[in-house]
């Protein structure tokens, strides 16, 4: 797997040296998003979290956010090579000030990202149609719950390392078919740490993380299809493997799109996956969704099963949303969702919650 990654760097890098092309000029583009979000959410739960049986309050309107700037340089020399640098910085004070930043080298060959990015099996993947960018395949809805098992992250793109500093290789699309491969030395995703110890054993550390994926989108008269597939794994100091898979596929048909994906964890450790602890997981979603004009409708389910080292719940969460464009890169969204969550935890007992989030949201692209 590394050969074959340098290998195909050392292709690029020769190719734009054997070529200079002095009279290309640099673009410099920086754009971004922000979502603003005005809701009310409420939780009902016997057991609001670990260490103390009470029913909280969970219940009221609130309002919520999500910003990122994005900076990108390019620029396009006269071999056709295109170098672009690509830094997202968080619009608010977080731990993960600088979420990914990496180097983007494309061309006829493809491409080939070297820095802090999602590995393939995660930027390659199609999921159940959503409308909304509430969303509940991502856990950005978690934010809105109270308890200790709603706030279980609920996802089916696959990944085993979050935004690792390594290497990725993106083919052509060809026919409709397009291919990808990441590597990573660990999952540590801090840039220019030291370099690790693999015989050190740690639960925050994932060894060689590697991922493959491939997708295939075409159209056919009236019909759309886009169908995806991923694998991702690595092992820790103890030589104990993780791995994740997924398989997505969407059909579309005069402004309809029906969908949904699958995807299986088994996590060793702390790495990865969707659970807050090692274990198995299982999760798929299911979805259908209407758009015309500037206008959008989606009915969106995904459900968890997971068993978790000591723990064992399931998660079924229902999304119903409309979208409508007000201007470009000017969205309204309006949603309700229902989310119910049952399992145990030794020494705790059983746990029941259930919760719904209804409000209205407004994202800016620049």
């Amino acid at each position: 797997m590394k050969k074959i990654l340098l290998g195909t760097s050392a292709i690029v890098l020769a190719g734009a040296v054997a070529s200079p092309a002095f009279s290309a000029e640099w673009d410099v583009k920086v754009g971004g998003y922000m979502e603003q979000f005005v809701a009310y959410g409420s939780t009902d739960c016997d057991f609001c979290g670990v260490g103390a049986s009470f029913d909280g309050d969970y219940d009221g309107i609130d309002i919520k956010e999500d910003s990122e700037i994005h900076f990108s340089p390019s620029i396009t020399l006269d071999n056709g090579l295109k170098f672009q640098a690509r830094i997202e910085l968080e619009g608010r004070t977080t731990g993960d000030q600088i979420d990914e930043t990496y180097l983007r080298i494309m061309g006829s060959f493809g491409e080939v990202r070297i820095g802090e990015d999602d590995q393939v099996s995660y930027n390659m993947a199609y999921a159940a149609p959503d409308v909304t960018f509430f969303n509940i395949n991502s856990g950005s809805d978690t934010k809105w719950y109270g308890g200790s098992l709603l706030t279980a992250f609920t996802t089916t793109y696959p990944a085993i390392a979050a935004d690792p500093q390594g290497i990725s290789y993106y083919s052509p699309r060809m026919a409709g078919f397009q291919v990808g491969v990441s590597y990573a030395r660990d999952s540590l995703r801090a840039s220019n740490q030291a370099q690790q110890d693999h015989d050190l054993v740690t639960t925050t550390r994932l060894d060689d993380p590697w991922a493959v994926a491939a997708n295939y989108v075409n159209s056919f008269g009236d019909f759309n299809v886009a169908v995806s597939g991923g694998y991702a794994a690595g092992s820790d100091a103890t030589g104990a493997d993780s791995t994740a898979w997924s398989a997505g596929l969407n059909v579309g048909f005069s402004g309809f799109t029906v969908g949904g994906s699958y995807a299986e964890w088994d996590v060793d450790d702390t790495f990865g996956g969707p659970s807050y602890a090692s274990g198995s997981n299982t999760t798929w979603d299911a979805g259908v969704s209407y758009e015309t004009g500037p206008w959008g409708f989606s009915f969106t389910y995904i459900a968890m099963d997971d068993d978790v080292t000591g723990i064992d719940f399931e998660i079924d969460k229902y999304l119903l949303g409309v979208n409508y464009d007000l201007a470009t890169g000017v969205r309204l969204n309006a949603f309700a969702t229902y989310a119910d969550a049952s399992g145990g935890i030794p020494g705790e007992g059983s746990i029941n919650e259930d919760g719904f989030v209804i409000g209205t949201g407004v994202r800016v692209d620049f």
